[in-house]
């Protein structure tokens, strides 16, 4: 099934010099799962890392997931609630990428004991239409569960 729901100004990707923050916290982690496809560079990212990703052009919502250990994302900003709601009915750690903002938002208190956050240091720049932007205007973090991190909040 194509991915039907398009997705206001969301087809931003990651890189891997992104990507590579995460990497002191996924060791044990070896089959990543982006369930959100956008233009399919995360798997060429990732690689970049010698790390493995499934990322398939279907509907994130509305379909049979693979077999993974982690499920990493560059989430659709317009859909954050429906993201995390996701994540945790696949029921597996997650690591998603949000607006810092996110943290204030209603929805969000209801996971908020369930949850860890890393904050990068600085604003990410990301890929659109194959080329890297300047910075977002925006701060991000890497919102977490079930990774077992140190600290509830790690600021790199």
């Amino acid at each position: 099934k194509q991915n039907t729901q398009l997705f206001k100004d969301d087809d931003y990707e990651t890189s891997s010099d992104i990507l590579e923050d995460l990497l002191p916290f996924i060791k044990d982690y070896d089959i990543i799962y982006d369930p959100f496809y956008c233009n399919g560079l995360v798997k060429k990212e990732w690689s970049k890392l010698n790390k493995n990703c499934i990322n398939e052009k279907l509907d994130a919502f509305d379909r049979e997931h693979p077999n993974f250990d982690i499920m990493i994302s560059n989430i659709p900003f317009s859909c954050k609630e429906k993201c995390i709601e996701l994540g945790f009915k696949l029921n597996k750690p997650f690591i998603f990428l949000m607006p810092i903002d996110s943290l204030g938002s209603k929805w969000i208190k209801k996971y908020f004991d369930k949850l860890q956050f890393i904050i990068p240091d600085g604003r990410y720049s990301f890929i659109k239409n194959g080329e890297k932007t300047k910075s977002a205007w925006f701060d991000t973090m890497w919102v977490c569960y079930n990774i077992n991190l140190e600290n509830k909040i790690i600021k790199l």
